[in-house]
Formats: C-alpha cells, sequence, structure tokens
C-alpha cells in the first residue's frame, strides 16, 4: 500500500486521496517510509521539520529507502493529476522557470 505524506494545509486533498484508497498521513506526523510527499508551499523542501520527518522514516525502512520518495508540488493541479502523478511517479519540478 502506498503511503502518502501531505503537508498541512491540503486537508481536502488528504481526504480525496484517502476515499481512493490511499493510506495518508501529515508529513509532521510521518514515522513510516512514505512513497510520495505532496506540498503546496514552495519553501516546504527546505523546512527543518520536514527533513526530520524524512530522516525518521528514512531510518525506519531500509528496503523501500531505495525507491526514492516521489515529491509533488500541488499548487495549481487537479486531485485527478495528482493521483496519475502518484500511480505513474511523474516527477514535479522542483524549480519554476
Amino acid at each position: 500500500m502506498k503511503i502518502i505524506a501531505l503537508e498541512r494545509g491540503l486537508e481536502a486533498l488528504k481526504l480525496i486521496l484517502e476515499e481512493e484508497g490511499y493510506h495518508t498521513v501529515f508529513a509532521d506526523e510521518m514515522d513510516t517510509w512514505v512513497s510520495a510527499y505532496i506540498y503546496h508551499d514552495n519553501n516546504a523542501l527546505g523546512k527543518q521539520s520536514l527533513h526530520s520527518s524524512f530522516n525518521s522514516s528514512f531510518m525506519s525502512n531500509k528496503v523501500e529507502a531505495n525507491t526514492g520518495v516521489l515529491l509533488i508540488q500541488a499548487g495549481d493541479k487537479t486531485p485527478e493529476q495528482i493521483i496519475y502523478m502518484i500511480e505513474n511517479r511523474v516527477y514535479s519540478p522542483l524549480f519554476d522557470y
């Protein structure tokens, strides 16, 4: 089962993903490896709390750590687009040009 972490503020998306059968957690509550991290705030990737959460989850499951975490910037994407990205492991650009 894919576990998806979301940034706080994406509660509506969290509910939609749960309705689609995904197990979701807020990033500040991560205690296991996650398949994807969905964020809205462009500065979220640099926040210390995110790094701490990722470090804790990386250490909890070495086998899955080799697969990487899909980063999705929710910004202007629809829930359908986000689900497509999760299912197909399509990466969001880290920088807007």
